[in-house]
């Protein structure tokens, strides 16, 4: 059974109308299918000349913090209807968690956020959800359909999930209902190079407006502090909100008997992660607290629930310490989708289109009890590359390990890990929007591998953070 509690903002969209829903108390009819969604679904329905535009989640336009949602998707109807190009370099611009519905007489068009940070799940070009438990206890319930689940831990591989024949929305594809097909619409023009200033001129300007939104909608914003590079960037642009922001860490404890060089691996990056963060909060006064694994038995009631109905299985315990700690109308301020600007795979795979290269990439990510198994991940990833439809991006000439990164390892691996704790608080990445993530991926193999971008806004927007190292005890003094 579903416990609605551990989910948040739940939908289903069905070609066909559903007889007496044991799920959903709500159908809105649409031109080529239905939606069904509960009285807690975060919904926003705009109608203009006869079209119908469905938000489900927030959105911002990070060019203008003023705009409201139904600004937002007015504007979106009015490029929609100008023709694509219009259209999609509007949606470009536009970050937050959401999943939106463009509906006409001729169409229903399903799109998501540029990473699925809020993911989707479709079965068989059919039926979309919101949860992999919902559209399985649907079909189960609906349509007499049981799927098995897939024998071995697929932990969000690729578009795969736990239950056979459901499959991961990709985020920069859309889905067509009259067409019963999805279509790519990212990327839409040649692949090119740009120098690390362009990339800085071209995106700098975005940061401050969506500061300024995040202030205006949210009373608790979180940030997720630690010694490497990704949270220090975080924090630097956030320093013109900064006495606004609550920032904290996961730990563990330690004492001053504790040697680092006897730590195990684990532990030796929290022990790191404690001394640089020390630093950071000391020197630069930040508002923080440390949250103790030790502190916190998970009970078993919850680890069960969170289990069946999440499809990441992650890291419980980090959810049942955010429950336990933050209040519910606020946002944790992330920052994973910044390894795009690094170098998240060996530097030989850069650039490379051939299968054989990206088995090799995709075994450092693949479910222990197939990653020697070249055979079956050739079968899963050719499958996959037909239903993302990569080899458009191959023909565009782009980077297709980082859009395997960011289509795969972002769009369905962490989207499914924020479902862990989006019925706590939401979650909120400064960079996702298709805009400023073509423009970071465009940055040379020598930027990416020196995270030219990271250091540099760094130093534009706080520089005395860059005196303490990233992931090391130094400080620029041994430098």
């Amino acid at each position: 059974m579903l416990n609605y509690k551990y989910l948040n903002n739940i939908f289903l969209f069905s070609k066909k109308q559903i007889e007496n829903s044991k799920i959903f108390s709500e159908e809105i009819k649409l031109s080529k299918s239905y939606l069904y969604v509960n009285n807690q679904t975060d919904l926003s329905v705009v109608k203009v000349d006869g079209y119908t535009i469905i938000l489900i989640g927030y959105i911002l336009d990070i060019r203008d913090e003023k705009q409201t949602t139904d600004d937002i998707l007015k504007n979106i109807i009015k490029t929609y209807t100008k023709g694509e190009e219009d259209f999609y370099d509007n949606i470009n611009y536009l970050n937050g968690r959401y999943m939106v519905c463009i509906s006409d007489k001729n169409d229903t068009k399903i799109f998501s956020d540029a990473t699925a940070l809020s993911p989707m799940f479709y079965y068989r070009n059919s039926v979309i959800a919101s949860h992999e438990i919902v559209l399985k206890t649907f079909l189960e319930k609906e349509y007499r359909i049981d799927l098995q689940e897939i024998s071995y831990d697929m932990n969000s591989f690729l578009d795969y999930n736990n239950t056979e024949e459901i499959y991961s929305f990709n985020p920069n594809l859309f889905f067509s209902y009259s067409k019963l097909q999805f279509k790519r619409f990212f990327p839409r023009e040649k692949y090119k190079i740009q120098t690390l200033q362009d990339v800085i001129k071209k995106t700098e300007k975005y940061y401050l407006p969506q500061l300024k939104w995040l202030n205006q909608n949210y009373k608790n914003i979180y940030l997720s502090l630690t010694g490497g590079f990704d949270s220090k960037f975080t924090l630097a642009l956030a320093r013109p909100i900064i006495n606004e922001v609550q920032c904290f860490t996961y730990m563990y404890r330690f004492n001053d008997l504790d040697k680092y060089n006897l730590l195990n691996k684990h532990k030796k990056i929290y022990f790191m992660d404690k001394v640089i963060v020390d630093n950071l909060v000391y020197n630069f006064n930040l508002n923080h607290r440390y949250l103790f694994y030790d502190d916190y038995k998970v009970p078993s009631e919850y680890l069960k629930q969170i289990a069946r109905n999440t499809s990441s299985h992650h890291s419980y315990k980090l959810s049942y310490m955010l429950l336990k700690n933050f209040q519910s109308d606020g946002v944790h301020l992330k920052s994973t989708i910044y390894e795009l600007a690094k170098l998240p795979y060996h530097s030989f795979a850069d650039m490379r289109v051939d299968d054989e290269w990206m088995i090799r990439i995709l075994q450092n990510w693949a479910p222990a009890e197939i990653k020697e198994d070249k055979k079956l991940l050739s079968k899963l990833y050719n499958d996959y590359k037909e239903r993302n439809l990569l080899n458009e991006v191959i023909d565009l000439d782009y980077n297709l390990p980082l859009m395997l990164y960011w289509e795969y390892r972002l769009g369905n691996w962490h989207g499914n890990l924020t479902q862990e704790s989006d019925f706590i608080i939401d979650t909120f990445i400064l960079m996702n929007n298709r805009y400023m993530l073509n423009q970071i991926i465009s940055l040379s193999l020598n930027d990416r591998d020196k995270k030219s971008y990271l250091t540099e806004m760094i130093r534009k927007k706080w520089p005395a953070l860059n005196y303490f190292v990233a992931n090391s005890f130094d400080t620029l003094e041994e430098h």
